[in-house]
C-alpha cells in the first residue's frame, strides 16, 4: 500500500469532494474507495495500487459519510497541471482493516 503524504481536498460549492493527488504513470482501472466513516480511507486505483489517505481533514469527514462518489485531480508537478481527473466511487463499510489502529 503506498501512502499518499501530500494531498489535498476541496470542497465544491455543491458540496462534491475533490481529492488532489500526485500523478500516476498508469490510467486508473475502475477505483474505489473503502471508507469506514473515521479520518482515513483507502483509495483503490487499479489492480496493485492501493493508495492510502490518511487524516481526513475534519471538514472533510462529514461529506465523505454522506457522499457516494468523489471527483479525483492527478496533478503533474511539472506543468504545475491537472493531469488527468476522474470520479471514484465510495464504498461505504463498518470497518476497514487497513486503517485500523492509525
Amino acid at each position: 500500500m503506498e501512502h499518499e503524504n501530500d494531498y489535498q481536498v476541496i470542497i465544491t460549492h455543491e458540496g462534491t469532494l475533490v481529492f488532489l493527488i500526485k500523478k500516476r504513470e498508469h490510467e486508473p482501472e475502475k477505483p474505489f474507495i473503502l471508507y469506514d466513516g473515521g479520518n482515513h480511507a483507502t483509495f483503490y486505483r487499479r489492480e496493485n495500487e492501493t493508495i492510502l489517505l490518511d487524516y481526513l481533514d475534519e471538514k472533510v469527514v462529514p461529506y465523505m459519510q454522506n457522499s457516494e462518489h468523489v471527483v479525483v485531480f492527478e496533478l503533474d508537478d511539472a506543468t504545475e497541471d491537472v493531469f488527468r481527473d476522474y470520479s471514484v466511487y465510495i464504498k461505504h463499510i463498518r470497518k476497514n482493516v487497513f486503517t485500523d489502529n492509525l
